[in-house]
């Protein structure tokens, strides 16, 4: 006996889906923009967000430690603290004098996060790039920088160091020391005059992001202010502060 079978009627051509899922995927990819549209627009606002904090991270600061002779370094004539009565921090005190002598500072990471040292200057970013000649100070060498570590309890005190021809990252909570050599920019002084300065800058790296960063010491330094030939009353930069002013040329 023939059998007979029928088929319903289908959509489209009439041939029936080949899993039956066909519709059911169809209906759920509004579903997925929906999900993935606003978890791309956070993703996108986090990356802004981190890149903005990324840019504007400089957690350098100064370390809470200076002055003294630096290792290596030429450390001048009569550099000393001055004006520390009554607990005072004081201020450093460089006579006048024709040859090189260090600053010796220091730097802290106070972030959570580890930087990149790659130079330290007593001149701005400014002042390096317009070409004028610095005064009153000017660099006399390579920074050099150290890092102070305890070797064990009650013992003494290893150091590592080197200059910022390379880089150098700075953990948080890490601290180093730097001398900076300069020079007076004068070949004379005026005994009627001082000067000085409080701050010294570092360039550092975050990520991709490059700073110059002023660092304010506790200890600015003071001098009289350089001066050259035929400028007011200058003195030789060799002759003692102590003297009674008068012009005595260059």
């Amino acid at each position: 006996m023939a059998t007979t079978q029928t088929w319903a009627p289908q959509p489209g051509n009439g041939e029936p889906p080949a899993d039956g899922t066909g519709g059911s995927r169809r209906r759920r990819w509004p579903w997925r923009r929906r999900i993935m549209l606003p978890l791309g627009a956070l993703v996108a606002a986090a990356v802004v967000a981190l890149t903005v904090l990324a840019g504007i991270y400089q957690p350098v600061r100064f370390g809470d430690a200076g002055g003294g002779a630096f290792p290596g370094l030429p450390a001048g004539t009569g550099l000393r603290a001055v004006n520390t009565f009554g607990g005072a921090m004081g201020e450093t005190y460089v006579p006048p004098q024709r040859g090189v002598f260090t600053l010796t500072e220091s730097i802290a990471n106070t972030g959570p996060l580890t930087v990149t040292i790659l130079a330290v200057s007593i001149l701005s970013p400014h002042a390096q790039a317009d070409g004028v000649a610095p005064w009153p100070l000017t660099p006399a060498g390579t920074v050099r920088w150290m890092r102070p570590a305890y070797t064990g309890p009650h013992q003494h005190i290893a150091s590592t160091g080197g200059s910022f021809a390379t880089s150098v990252s700075l953990a948080p909570g890490e601290f180093m020391y730097v001398g900076i050599p300069l020079r007076m920019s004068g070949r004379c002084y005026d005994p009627g005059s001082w000067t000085g300065g409080d701050v010294f800058y570092v360039k550092e790296r975050f990520l991709f992001f490059t700073h110059w960063v002023p660092v304010l010491v506790q200890s600015p330094w003071i001098l009289h202010a350089p001066a050259d030939p035929g400028n007011g009353s200058p003195r030789p930069a060799s002759q003692p502060v102590q003297e009674p002013a008068k012009d005595l040329g260059c």
